[in-house]
């Protein structure tokens, strides 16, 4: 099970990083994580799924060991599904369950809409369908206030940029972050400083034209058609994408099923970690021929 790492080139020439672990013959899951991130995010159920599934990660453009494109404003939703979807072809992956967290998600959306036939099933976890700053810290605020980053960071960029590098080492922010996105009664603290860190060496045009697609993308009037399998996890207590953008998700995609979780943040499955687990293990198991006719108990959790 020893860990695989390689590149591979995307059809534009963008060199990808990736890395695969897990038995060679085991069913394959693919991992996506949010704006900015890392594998980070998914580190626990990594470590968790390695023993008995084969389990894939890719960095996407701009972003960890992965090259950054010329243009950065090449690093749109679109791209970076069809970077997963290229990814798949290049590891031979026919079809995977595909888990997405925060912008993840709709990474994973776009690629379902391009291949529906490359994906098993959907985790789509603490996501939204649509504009995220819509709800964002239950107010829309946001909305105002992002074009004038924009316009600040047009003016003078290497000011901003620098700035934006400072803030991965940056104690108050650090703890604006663990309050913003995590539970700090069950977040280990020192991931919350490593997602910080890992977040500010993504360059912050990157980081901007990411988000200005983003706040434009617009899935609510197409997932209805989703047919795959759909698990939705969502934490009660999510500042970033409020409990209401997974119910809207849930309401419209035929058939999902969905996973509250009462304490849950923006990030449960780094807090609530057994309980995720384990309701994702249930979900893979009912997507196996032999339990077709098994039903995954999800449980809402009582912490």
């Amino acid at each position: 099970m020893r860990l695989e790492q390689g590149y591979f080139r995307s059809s534009d020439g963008v060199k990808l990083y990736y890395s695969v672990e897990g038995p060679s013959n085991a069913p394959p899951l693919i991992f996506c994580y949010g704006l900015v991130c890392s594998k980070l995010q998914w580190k626990y159920q990594w470590e968790y799924f390695k023993k008995n599934y084969r389990v894939y990660y890719m960095d996407y453009r701009g972003h960890g060991q992965s090259d950054r494109p010329e243009k950065a404003s090449t690093v749109t939703i679109h791209r970076l599904a069809k970077d997963v979807l290229e990814f798949m072809h290049e590891r031979n992956i026919k079809r995977a369950p595909i888990l997405g967290h925060s912008l993840g998600v709709n990474i994973v959306l776009d690629l379902y809409r391009m291949a529906p036939e490359k994906v098993l099933a959907l985790v789509l976890a603490n996501g939204t369908a649509k504009d995220p700053f819509e709800t964002m810290f239950h107010h829309n605020f946001l909305q105002v206030l992002f074009p004038l980053i924009r316009f600040a960071h047009d003016l003078a960029p290497d000011v901003l940029s620098k700035f934006w590098k400072s803030q991965g080492e940056n104690l108050i922010n650090q703890e604006f972050i663990a309050r913003a996105g995590f539970n700090i009664k069950y977040a280990d603290r020192k991931d919350i400083n490593e997602y910080l860190r890992r977040t500010s060496t993504v360059d912050l045009d990157i980081f901007l034209n990411l988000l200005n697609d983003f706040i434009a993308y617009d899935a609510t009037h197409w997932i209805h058609e989703i047919k795959a399998p759909t698990l939705i996890i969502s934490g009660k207590k999510d500042l970033i994408t409020p409990p209401v953008n997974q119910k809207i998700m849930h309401k419209l995609i035929p058939n999902s099923k969905m996973l509250m979780i009462k304490e849950g943040s923006h990030c449960p499955q780094m807090e609530q970690i057994d309980l995720v687990n384990e309701n994702l293990e249930k979900f893979f198991l009912s997507l196996l021929p032999t339990s077709k006719t098994r039903k995954p108990i999800l449980r809402e959790s009582s912490i």
